[in-house]
């Protein structure tokens, strides 16, 4: 009977650990998922427009000529 007492507060020990350490995780997990991330600036905000380039900026390879 001694045994088997024992052993039932060996599996209790356990399961509790086990729920203990779920809890824990899922306390981390949902803590992580709440922090709020710094928003990214970038020039796709601005609907994929890129910057002005001024006008004698050749960005190819093969010079164009001007048709004014």
């Amino acid at each position: 009977m001694a045994e088997f007492i024992k052993s039932l507060a060996i599996a209790g020990a356990t399961t509790l650990g086990a729920w203990l350490v779920t809890r824990w995780r899922e306390s981390r997990r949902a803590a992580a998922a709440a922090t709020p991330r710094r928003s990214v600036q970038t020039w796709e905000d601005e609907g994929g427009a890129l910057a002005p380039q001024p006008d004698t900026t050749e960005t190819s390879q093969v010079p164009r000529e001007r048709l004014s």
